[in-house]
């Protein structure tokens, strides 16, 4: 789910940085669509992931919805989780929603205030489900808070300097996820 995010959000960034080289001085934006958005998302699944050589965990099918009113973007996955020493299969689905930041020491973009709202899993053992209905989410917001999406490149944050401009925030609108560029200020 991880790397999907950070192609999309790698495809979100080429789009605006190229929406905006003709532009003239000011406040700039681009909007990517909800549907733009999953599309760009969908193509990095599924994921197939190794957790310390114990687990292979796949992540399928993500749906997202835009939630405007609290500036932030819900995920749902549905989730295959396989442990390699039993050979035990589980099947289960996370949903959670954040909001963006672009951190400038790094020149990332970074999740922020992940909550996860739903964490199942079907075949758990009955002695294990309180643990793992307990932890698991606790975990996955502790992991996932202000994770690194994707490290805007020297090239294009060059390109972006180079137009006057400079990453702003991200706007989570009816309509799509709002790229704010601003004008750099003059040394």
């Amino acid at each position: 789910m991880l790397r999907s995010l950070r192609m999309g959000i790698l495809g979100l960034v080429v789009w605006t940085l190229a929406g905006c080289a003709a532009l003239s001085p000011g406040p700039r934006s681009y909007t990517v669509s909800q549907a733009q958005l999953l599309e760009l998302i969908a193509k990095r699944f599924p994921i197939n992931e190794r957790v310390a050589d114990l687990l292979d965990l796949q992540a399928l099918a993500p749906r997202i919805k835009l939630l405007p009113d609290s500036n932030r973007i819900a995920t749902e996955l549905d989730l295959n989780f396989s442990e390699r020493l039993l050979r035990s299969a589980f099947q289960g689905s996370l949903s959670m929603d954040y909001g963006l930041r672009f951190e400038p020491s790094d020149n990332s973009i970074r999740m922020t205030d992940v909550k996860v709202s739903s964490f199942q899993f079907a075949g758990v053992p009955e002695r294990y489900q309180p643990l793992v209905n307990g932890l698991a989410p606790f975990l996955a917001e502790r992991l996932l808070n202000d994770f690194s999406l994707h490290q805007i490149s020297a090239k294009d944050l060059n390109a972006t300097n180079g137009w006057g401009y400079a990453p702003g925030g991200f706007q989570v609108t009816p309509q799509g996820l709002s790229i704010s560029l601003t004008p750099k200020k003059a040394p």
